[in-house]
């Protein structure tokens, strides 16, 4: 039994992540309305946010790029592609498509044909601009320009075709959680013996999932990925990692989500609901208040957040049974 609960802050400088179409030739940022906490009350302003399921999209890419990486080949032919759509086989039970395709067994699925659902055990929020701040975007002009094959600019409609984009800069808050308890094992039915992954399977899956997250914390997500890969900076990450079920942390949009986190943490463990558990992070800020509000030994802070995630994994992938 293990669980993953994530949260943390990113600055993301120039990014086009989460688009809505366009209009003639103009290409808008995804917005909604965000509620924060001021000196006299609430305020409700419109800002920039990055959807979650762009961010499971991406999760579900770099899962299947390490499992490939690894020789691993139970994952579906759409999986295989990148598509995360609905799923393309036919099977009537859940624990089938489970066994053919890691995504679908971590990402969910819905075969409407067959009216076979998984749930994920893998989720994530939006990314939201930080609570103390907003995101400012504008519109860059971008311009093609057609030319002849001896060079030179025809004249007319293809002479140049301009269109025009925004892109945002901000400090985001993330957060994601992981029930890779279920690793393997069908919603449905988990304490069904015949119907579970063999154990390294399940703890590949499960370590998979986990390192994936450091893709994501280093830019790799989002639209207009050829021209506008976010220009991503994580500075503050909290991975913990149980084997008794984990409440939420709190979103990273929060200013005192740290604080927040870490008292949760406490509590859950100063009760005994949590017997088991091992928290790793990252940033000075980061590392001092979860320094002062658990015990040493439960607190690892890495110098990068690649190695946080890879420490992370690694107990994942020890403890999951």
């Amino acid at each position: 039994m293990v669980y993953v609960r994530v949260t943390g802050r990113a600055i993301i400088n120039v990014h086009s992540a989460n688009a809505e179409g366009s209009v003639g030739n103009y290409m808008g940022l995804t917005k909604m309305f965000i509620l924060r906490r001021r000196e006299k009350g609430y305020e409700i302003t419109e800002d920039i946010v990055i959807s979650g399921n762009m961010i499971k999209h991406w999760h579900a890419v770099r899962v299947s790029e390490l499992l490939k990486s690894q020789g691993y080949s139970a994952l579906c032919e759409n999986c295989k592609r990148y598509i995360m759509y609905r799923s393309s086989l036919n099977y009537g039970d859940e624990y089938d498509f489970i066994k053919t395709c890691a995504i679908e067994d971590l990402h969910g699925f819905l075969q409407p044909q067959k009216q076979v659902r998984r749930e994920s055990i893998v989720k994530f929020a939006f990314m939201l601009p930080a609570e103390e701040m907003r995101a400012e975007y504008a519109a860059i002009t971008h311009n093609r320009v057609f030319t002849e094959k001896t060079g030179t600019i025809p004249k007319g409609e293809q002479e140049m075709m301009v269109f025009k984009r925004e892109y945002a800069s901000g400090l985001y808050g993330f957060l994601s959680l992981m029930d890779l308890a279920y690793v393997g094992r069908p919603l449905a039915d988990p304490d069904n013996p015949k119907k579970v992954l063999p154990v390294d399977e399940r703890r590949l899956r499960a370590k998979c999932a986990v390192l994936a997250l450091a893709d994501i914390l280093t830019g790799r997500f989002g639209a207009a990925a050829s021209r506008a890969i976010p220009i991503i900076k994580t500075v503050e990450l909290v991975c913990a990692v149980s084997k008794e079920p984990l409440p939420n942390l709190i979103h990273g949009f929060y200013s005192d989500y740290l604080e927040e986190s870490a008292r949760i943490l406490k509590a859950a463990v100063d009760s005994g609901l949590v017997k088991n558990i091992k928290v790793f992070v990252y940033g000075n800020k980061t590392s001092d208040v979860f320094s002062k509000t658990l015990t040493q030994d439960l607190v690892e802070s890495g110098d990068t957040v690649i190695e946080v995630l890879t420490k992370a994994a690694e107990v994942v992938e020890k403890w999951l049974e």
